[in-house]
């Protein structure tokens, strides 16, 4: 099973994941950390990281962005994820990204890795990690996961806009 690809009806819920599963799966969905999940639930940390490691493989999942992105869009068209849509402020504030930053947060939203992500851009790891580090301030993300659901909350899964000046070289103009 894609963990990236947009869910059917035919794609819903493997049958294998417990009620527990589900439960920390929907928790990572909405961005939180190990450590609060495991307060929610009243289980150790360390319980929730088992939870992870039996559910990645069961959803096709390489990593818990991806699992984040799987969760979210399987339980958006039932409006059952408990994933915010982005406040009017925050995607105020996504405006502030500038082009290349948008880019690099559109991937980080299709679930691929640093390395991944300077491959396709041409850019180094280093840029790709230094762009994330601008980008999760101005989205008010803690982390990869958190900037994921961000992106796929406002939409921003759309390919990027080019700009007559070329990629990444000017800011999202509002609108």
């Amino acid at each position: 099973m894609d963990p990236l690809r947009q869910p059917t009806a035919r794609t819903a819920w493997p049958t294998t994941l417990t009620p527990r599963e589900l439960g920390v799966l929907r928790l990572v969905a909405q961005g939180l950390t190990n450590r609060r999940i495991a307060k929610d639930l009243a289980i150790s940390e360390k319980t929730v990281k088992n939870h992870l490691s039996a559910i990645f493989p069961k959803i096709g999942a390489a990593d818990r962005t991806q699992a984040a992105l799987y969760a979210a869009r399987t339980w958006a068209p039932a409006r059952h994820s408990g994933v915010p849509p982005v406040s009017r402020q925050k995607a105020l504030t996504a405006r502030s990204l500038t082009l290349r930053q948008l880019g690099v947060l559109r991937l980080v939203a299709q679930g691929l890795t640093n390395r991944r992500i300077a491959r396709d851009l041409a850019i180094s790891e280093k840029t790709v990690k230094n762009h994330l580090s601008a980008i999760f301030p101005k989205i008010g993300a803690a982390d990869r996961t958190q900037a994921a659901l961000y992106a796929l909350r406002a939409g921003l899964t759309q390919p990027a806009p080019t700009s007559p000046s070329g990629p990444g070289c000017s800011a999202v103009s509002p609108g």
